[in-house]
């Protein structure tokens, strides 16, 4: 059976874009289209662009968020959504690698271009690979993943994502008490190396803000605290700045009703700022 995609925070964050009739607004990260579905749904007068860097969603534009300046052109969009989660078509079957849950090619690109995970694995240094475990997963085990990854490709290069987690389960054998899979923060590190995630969300949240027409919102649904910090960080400064006004103070996080029918919803949380109305930022 065919993967279904539940939108995170479906409700929460496009009651809180505030779209009304003639709006533009951005669905930066299509993935698999719940979000553009439920607004088009609600009001059909208002103007959806979707995106996503992966070709397979389907998106009006094919491209990473980071380039937003570029993808839209003249644009000045009213309400801008990045949901940074994958959706359960990419996870479950349509990006190679993502899953521990498979066994299947070392993938994990999104866009299809560039190297794999496989290639950082059997090329990168040991010291890169446990800064990359250590930094993008804040895993405890890093040195020990990192020295077990270095003496296993020297027998045999990294191809499926099993050898992978055998790797981990080596240096780090199951305990009962994990909540967590113990591979789940190398396959999170590797997937953010892979696509540049973190860079990406950094000059995507700068760029989109510039684009931004004034009173407008900026939405974030992030789902780990590397991101989450970003977005953080990000929204507070340009509300010191006086740039812009924090709707949430606070990030929105599922309801347990929504964490018990999805938990794949149960680190997520939702940020909003809007621009204020004299700043335009846009060169």
């Amino acid at each position: 059976m065919p993967a279904r995609h539940r939108s995170v925070l479906l409700h929460e964050s496009i009651e809180a874009l505030n779209l009304g009739n003639g709006k533009i607004f951005i669905d930066a990260t299509y993935g698999g289209g719940g979000h553009s579905s439920e607004i088009k749904r609600q009001n059909g007068k208002i103007k959806i662009i979707t995106i996503d860097q992966d070709p397979e969603t389907g998106a009006d534009i094919t491209g990473n968020f980071r380039d937003l300046d570029t993808l839209l052109g003249d644009i000045r969009p009213d309400a801008i959504l990045l949901d940074l989660g994958f959706s359960s078509i990419q996870i479950e079957g349509g990006v190679e690698g993502l899953s521990f849950q498979r066994d299947e090619a070392l993938d994990m690109r999104l866009s299809r271009k560039g190297p794999t995970a496989a290639d950082i694995l059997n090329s990168w240094d040991e010291s890169a690979i446990e800064l990359i475990l250590r930094g993008f997963g804040e895993e405890r085990f890093s040195k020990k993943i990192a020295r077990e990854i270095a003496e296993r490709r020297k027998i045999k290069p990294f191809e499926t994502t099993s050898e992978l987690v055998d790797a981990v389960l080596a240096a780090k054998p199951r305990h009962f008490r994990d909540r967590i899979h113990p591979a789940t923060k190398t396959f999170q590190a590797f997937r953010i190396a892979v696509n540049s995630e973190l860079d990406a969300l950094e000059e995507g949240l700068q760029k989109g803000f510039e684009i931004l027409n004034p009173s407008g919102r900026f939405a974030v649904i992030s789902f780990h605290s590397l991101e989450d910090r970003i977005v953080k960080n990000f929204f507070r400064d340009k509300a010191r700045a006086g740039l812009a006004k924090l709707i949430t103070k606070k990030p929105i996080t599922p309801s347990d009703e929504e964490v018990k029918e999805n938990p794949r919803s149960r680190s997520a949380k939702l940020r909003i700022i809007e621009k204020h109305e004299k700043t335009n930022e846009y060169k």
